[in-house]
């Protein structure tokens, strides 16, 4: 593995909101080299990050190619670990420039390693949407950042097929993301409530799930199989409204618990308790879904559709025509092979020492 110093370049760290930003952090406080040396760029909060994280190794280039050039100069020939997101480096998700700046350094520091995690990928648009030429300039962006990278990183195989056909390069590694709620070191004995269900995440997330698992909740509420259904995550003008319309029209709306955003030991808490998680996540997404990462590491029964639970590691979730009747032998034996394939895949500690892997593995080439 590498022993060289670690440069991050991502979005904005914790205190700001940003799944890529909390991803880049969880990475650094695992990676299996020394961690202290790891330096950030981000794009902005640096001095909030600084004062929350305890980390002075954060500085903020706003945006600015001549100020991410600069940084970058005086990082040298360092192991370099950029999180792309196009929207996160531009408001229309095409950062023209990025590229540009890292060959420019590249050619400085021949002996530099860079490693690209690629968290979003254009969409196939037809000519019609106004999306469309600013998806074909991002694939352009996507190509040329592929064609300096020594690794090419994504967390999803339906990305990693993408990234194949938009880069002309086979070696796109697969690693999936990890929960962004710690497992419970001591787990509660106590017997979780049959009956309660919880949907967590994002607004729009959570309005895509009611409306994928409207009928269903309404049959489960007529058979008494669900009780509760506990809402975690921040709130909306916009999609919280729709989910709550929707709510309205239930035969018993007062079965929904809106807990709002909570701190990760009260979410941990509600995973422990309930005994089912409805979720979004298909064969395509699952990989990148922090939330059914979250549901996985606690225990907390998985419920799919039909069509999705041939897909791995979805088979050992709970079909929504098997959540009236499993038995709770089952539901134990299918949670505890959920929870063994996230030990072994999918915590960060297995991410960062896999991504150092990679990245250890390209050798450096003389200066």
């Amino acid at each position: 593995m590498s022993a060289s110093p670690l440069v991050i370049i991502t979005t904005r760290l914790p205190p700001l909101t940003c799944g890529i930003g909390a991803y880049s952090w969880r990475v650094r406080q695992h990676w299996p080299n020394d961690s202290s040396r790891t330096r950030f760029l981000v794009v902005e909060g640096a001095s909030e990050s600084r004062a929350l994280l305890g980390c002075d190794a954060i500085v903020a280039f706003d945006g600015d190619p001549k100020k991410l050039g600069k940084a970058l100069d005086r990082a040298g020939a360092a192991d370099l670990f950029l999180h792309y997101a196009g929207r996160a480096y531009q408001r229309f998700g095409c950062p023209l420039w990025l590229p540009g700046v890292l060959r420019n350094w590249k050619g400085k520091f021949p002996a530099a390693r860079l490693m690209i995690c690629f968290h979003e990928l254009p969409a196939d648009l037809a000519l019609t949407s106004p999306h469309y030429w600013l998806g074909l300039i991002n694939r352009r962006i996507i190509r040329r950042l592929a064609a300096l990278a020594d690794v090419l990183v994504t967390n999803t195989e339906h990305h990693a097929e993408k990234l194949r056909k938009i880069s002309g390069r086979r070696d796109v590694h697969c690693v999936p993301v990890g929960s962004n709620i710690e497992q419970a070191r001591d787990p509660s004995p106590s017997a979780r409530a049959r009956t309660e269900f919880v949907i967590f995440g994002l607004p729009f997330a959570r309005w895509q799930t009611l409306q994928s698992f409207d009928s269903l909740i309404r049959r489960w509420q007529a058979s008494g199989r669900l009780t509760a259904l506990h809402f975690i995550g921040p709130d909306d003008e916009k999609f919280t409204a729709r989910a709550n319309a929707l709510i309205d029209q239930w035969p018993d709306p007062r079965v929904a618990i809106r807990h709002g955003l909570l701190p990760d030991s009260e979410v941990l808490r509600l995973l422990q308790h309930a005994q089912f998680a409805l979720t979004n996540v298909t064969p395509e997404t699952w990989g990148k879904s922090t939330t059914f990462m979250a549901f996985a590491a606690n225990g907390c029964a998985v419920v799919t559709h039909p069509r999705y639970t041939e897909a791995f590691p979805l088979g050992y979730t709970v079909r929504v025509d098997e959540v009236e009747k499993i038995s709770e032998s089952d539901l134990a034996r299918r949670t505890a092979a959920l929870k063994d394939w996230y030990q072994k895949n999918a915590t960060w500690a297995v991410i960062a020492n896999h991504l150092a892997a990679l990245l250890g593995q390209k050798e450096r080439r003389e200066s």
